[in-house]
This record gives structure tokens, sequence and C-alpha cells, in this order.
């Protein structure tokens, strides 16, 4: 029934009435419809739906367990977006190619917090369309991120939320 921490039966009956939940609004929203047929064909999808996005959560290898205080740094990212889309806007004549570096990746803790702290910083580098984060290599504890235009700030923009 999925790793450790998932919640085991009584975790995945939650999530498929969650995933039904969210998949009816889904289907209503799409059709805007309430005409009985719609409902019956939508609660049917919803089912199927649902089905599916628990038997992809059986297959997760660890849970992701974040703290707030990192869930409150995601505008960060965002706030940076604009920025970074400028300066791609201002290089394009130019073709820059953009340079790669392995910068030093934090020895994180291989449980739910480690994984989601892990999770969250590659997304977030990779959120904006300036920085790339290729992969990480947890045994050289390098990540290896891809810059465009270089701002001399590669090691702020690989982690935009402060989470090192």
């Amino acid at each position: 029934m999925g790793p450790d921490g998932g919640g085991g039966g009584a975790g995945a009956a939650l999530a498929w009435v969650g995933w039904w939940v969210v998949s009816a609004a889904l289907w209503l929203f799409l059709v805007d419809n309430t005409h009985f047929p719609e409902l019956v064909v939508g609660a049917g999808v919803a089912a199927l739906g649902a089905c599916a996005a628990v038997v992809v959560r059986q297959e997760r290898r660890v849970i992701l367990r974040p703290r707030l205080r990192w869930l409150v740094r995601a505008w960060r990212p965002v706030a940076a977006y604009p920025r970074d889309l400028w300066l791609l806007v201002v290089a394009l004549p130019h073709r820059s190619r953009g340079r790669l570096v392995a910068l030093p990746a934090p020895d994180l803790p291989d449980d739910a917090r480690g994984a989601a702290q892990r999770v969250l910083m590659q997304t977030a580098a990779s959120f904006s369309p300036n920085t790339y984060v290729i992969g990480t290599d947890s045994d050289a504890e390098r990540m290896l991120v891809h810059q465009l235009v270089d701002r001399g700030r590669i090691e702020e923009d690989a982690d935009p939320m402060g989470l090192r």
C-alpha cells in the first residue's frame, strides 16, 4: 500500500474520495451542464480518475513532508520570473550560449523532509526561464545547473527559496 507514512488503506480511501471530488468538480467546470445524464457520466469519469490517481499514488517511493516555512517562500521564484524573462528578451538577439555550473548541493537526510527539500529546491530553481537544474548527484553532493544569461548570482538563482 505504498511507502511508510502514506496512511495505509485509510489514507488510500481518503485520497480516493479527495481525487473523486476534485475530478467531479473539474468535470462540472468543463461541461458547464447539470443535466442528470451529464452528472451520471461525470460521476463515472470522476471515479475512473480517482482510481487512476490512487494507483499512481501507490507507486510513490517516498512521502514528501515539506515544512510550512518552506512553502511560504514559494512567492520568491514567481516574483523573479518577470526579471528573468526580461533578461532573456534582452539577450535573445545576441544568441548567448549559456553555461553549466556544478554547485555544491546540501547534504540532506534521506527522509520525507530531505526529499521534500530536494524537490522544492530543484523545482523552484527550474521555474525561472533563465535557470534550470539538470540534476543532483547526492554522492558527489553536486547540483548541475544551466543558466542562459549570467547574472553573476548563480548560487542565488539556483536556490531562490533559500532552502540551503
